[in-house]
């Protein structure tokens, strides 16, 4: 009751003081205005910025129909004033402001609350909206594959997506792959992995995880495993070209057998070692390539591990479109079926859309 007291008091008696901070707030922003983009070939481009991540620069001009990325070292300044964004550096700097032209070129200000701060703009490592409508804070990408073989008669299904929601301390990822198979013996999902996670940095050179996963693997014995881990580590490369990270911590988890004589359900609790590398090559061709290890040890079912091995090339097309290389292996030294296969891998080939 003491604050709401305060509040009224403030309200009543000094309304000029109310008036005051939201006419700050409204200076900082200039919500009318369009973006702007200089190249140091003097072209001039108008419009909205949506994106800066791995040195490219998403926009959407005023004079085009569709979006376009730009390479961080063609840009000279950079204008956005119509909202606030949160800024990383390869650093793991984090500031919250609004991007306003340099004297100096291939600089930007960022212009926060009290202050402001100059930065290379090749040091821009990610930059994402803040924007209060759910939706223009997603991003993410879908692609779709299939593959048949006349000779065993076998067709293949394959989809993987991932999404991006960002806030000013988190960063919540769901992603996932499936493979469903026609043949004359099966029809279905015969793999399956779908994970949602929760990530935040810390420290500079900390983040920490939680992380919720459904696997399906008929190959492996695995009708279906849940599972939750929570984890943390260093990072311990970041920069223009490379990302590199490791972590650690425990998780638990349940697993249903494709053992049709009994239910084959467990529970168990692991050790999970997580190695994630990023290496994106800007040039010609434009290539990305994220390479997602995982080891399990298991602290419930003596001498059991397991590993699971994602790694995926991506070759842009052109905007939007890329073709995607995808390389898996699975290895589970006790499968929950032990008549199972304990390797699994292949490799997928699809067209993948981005937004």
């Amino acid at each position: 009751m003491a604050v709401v007291r305060k509040i009224l008091i403030c309200y009543l008696f000094f309304p000029g003081w109310l008036l005051t901070v939201k006419q700050a707030a409204a200076q900082r922003f200039h919500t009318n205005e369009s973006d702007i983009l200089e190249f140091y070939n003097g072209d001039r481009v108008q419009g909205k910025l949506k994106q800066i991540q791995r040195g490219e620069l998403t926009f959407d001009p005023d004079l085009l129909e569709d979006k376009f990325t730009a390479k961080l070292r063609d840009i000279k300044y950079i204008r956005a004033r119509r909202k606030e964004y949160l800024v990383e550096t390869i650093a793991n700097k984090k500031y919250y402001g609004t991007l306003d032209m340099s004297k100096t070129p291939g600089w930007v200000k960022i212009v926060q609350v009290n202050d402001s701060v100059e930065l290379f703009i090749e040091d821009l490592d990610n930059i994402q909206n803040l924007d209060d409508n759910f939706w223009r804070r997603l991003n993410g990408s879908a692609s779709l594959g299939f593959s048949y073989s006349r000779s065993s008669n076998i067709g293949r299904i394959n989809e993987s997506h991932n999404m991006t929601y960002s806030t000013r301390n988190w960063l919540f990822l769901t992603n996932g792959d499936l493979m469903y198979t026609i043949d004359k013996e099966f029809k279905g999902i015969e793999k399956a992995d779908l994970a949602l996670q929760a990530y935040i940095e810390f420290w500079k050179k900390w983040f920490a995880v939680s992380s919720v996963q459904f696997q399906r693997s008929t190959e492996l014995g695995l009708n279906a495993r849940f599972q939750l881990a929570e984890a943390a580590g260093p990072i311990l490369i970041k920069n223009r070209k490379h990302d590199l990270r490791v972590a650690t911590g425990i998780s638990a988890q349940k697993e249903y057998s494709t053992d049709s004589v009994n239910s084959g359900r467990t529970v168990s609790a692991e050790i999970p070692v997580m190695v994630n590398y990023y290496l994106f090559q800007l040039g010609t061709p434009e290539l990305k390539l994220q390479a997602t290890n995982s080891l399990f040890f298991s602290l419930s079912q003596s001498g059991r591990w397991r590993a699971d091995q994602n790694i995926t090339l991506y070759w842009k097309l052109i905007t939007h479109l890329n073709a995607n290389v995808q390389f898996y292996f699975d290895f589970d030294s006790q499968p929950p079926n032990t008549v199972a296969q304990k390797i699994d891998f292949g490799t997928v080939f699809s067209i993948g859309y981005s937004w």
